[in-house]
């Protein structure tokens, strides 16, 4: 990892700042970003310079147990419910306590009675903290108990993007992409994989989706969030019963009928488009990223309470998108981390590895993890927003 640096909220490396067009009509909960702008960052004052501390209340660092049973290596997606953490690392879901104590795993991958060929996404119900295993290859849920025992196994019909667990056992799926012959929104089933209704319609007039990222985000009222592709450029809030618009992006990229309507991948990148991702939701913020998929990302935070939205541009180098992390630190300070950022249930996570530890200022690093060796499996952060009155 790069040479960790410390950096003050005021100056914030987002950078990212409010500008008179991004300041929709109350209550039209419309998200603009202008990503044609040259300039990385717009200044309009003191007042507009984002601030994680105005957002987060508090921050809890959780080394995750280490022993031969439970080696977690990179941490590719991560879930926090009912004050447990659910790593997934390779192939397999670990289980922690909010102490950082271990639970159990699930690693059983195969082809036998009980085993997934693959994960192509997996989730946790909040009533019983069952894990789902989704395996595209063989189109199967397969369903575990938190102590790692084998359950049941869900058929399902067609190939999806990303799926969740209601609270009532009931599952959502994703199709962003379009199919021939095959639902394309959000599909909703019974707990048996059984179809109960479609509440998000995407139509078949928008061909083209490149966003084949994770999209659910569990809110802590119960709903979940998820973010359409390009041609639906809305935040959608659906419950079991309910499908709702609860924000709509405006940009000042046009893409051509044509783009929208051809089938084939040739000259696809050729045009003017972009993709929305890494949508992230709490009580009191949105989160997302733009791009172009050529040059450009822009990172947008919207501010739910007051209607602002932040913005900061950045560029792709050598092909690889740089996009600058942080943790928050006591003190208004923030660090760089190690990538990836999740949230569940109104809670943003995060986590250092222990090579990222290691190479921290004393200071932090007997703040964070005091007995962390370069053997230690890696540090979860707990990042716990303030109320609002949303």
């Amino acid at each position: 990892m790069k040479n960790q640096l410390t950096i003050t909220l005021t100056l914030l490396l987002f950078l990212a700042v409010s500008c008179s067009y991004n300041k929709p009509a109350p209550g039209s909960n419309e998200i603009f970003v202008d990503f044609k702008s040259e300039s990385p960052m717009v200044v309009n004052g003191p007042e507009d310079i984002f601030n994680y501390s105005d957002y987060i209340d508090s921050v809890v660092y959780v080394p995750l147990e280490t022993s031969d049973e439970c080696l977690v290596g990179e941490i590719s997606d991560m879930h926090f419910v009912n004050d447990r953490i659910f790593v997934k690392s390779g192939f397999s879901i670990f289980i922690f306590g909010k102490d950082g104590k271990f639970i159990s795993k699930i690693s059983r991958r195969g082809r036998g009675h009980g085993e997934y060929s693959n994960m192509a996404g997996w989730d946790v119900n909040p009533s019983n903290n069952e894990i789902s295993i989704y395996s595209n290859a063989d189109e199967t849920i397969y369903v575990y108990s938190i102590q790692g025992s084998f359950l049941k196994s869900v058929k399902l019909e067609g190939i999806h993007r990303d799926f969740c667990v209601l609270p009532n056992g009931n599952y959502l799926f994703y199709t962003p992409d379009y199919m021939k012959n095959h639902y394309r929104g959000v599909l909703q089933t019974d707990p048996e994989g059984n179809i109960i209704n479609q509440p998000l319609v995407l139509s078949g007039s928008a061909r083209k989706c490149i966003h084949f990222s994770k999209n659910f985000v569990h809110l802590s009222n119960g709903q979940v969030g998820v973010i359409g592709p390009f041609g639906f450029d809305n935040i959608y809030h659906i419950n079991t019963d309910t499908s709702e618009i609860a924000y709509h992006i405006a940009t000042n990229v046009k893409i051509a009928q044509s783009v929208l309507e051809d089938d084939s991948p040739d000259s696809f990148m050729e045009q003017e488009l972009y993709c929305l991702e890494n949508y992230l939701e709490t009580d009191n913020l949105v989160t997302f990223h733009i791009s172009n998929m050529k040059e450009k990302d822009v990172d947008v935070k919207y501010d739910k309470q007051t209607g602002k939205t932040f913005c900061r541009s950045l560029k792709w180098e050598n092909d690889q998108l740089q996009i600058l992390g942080t943790h928050f630190l006591p003190g208004d300070k923030m660090l760089w981390d190690d990538g990836g950022r999740w949230a569940d249930y109104g809670v943003m996570m995060s986590v250092y590895t222990a090579s990222s530890i290691m190479q921290m200022p004393e200071e932090y690093r007997k703040k964070i993890a005091p007995d962390c060796t370069m053997d230690s499996n890696p540090v979860v952060c707990l990042y716990y927003y303030k109320q609002t009155s949303l």
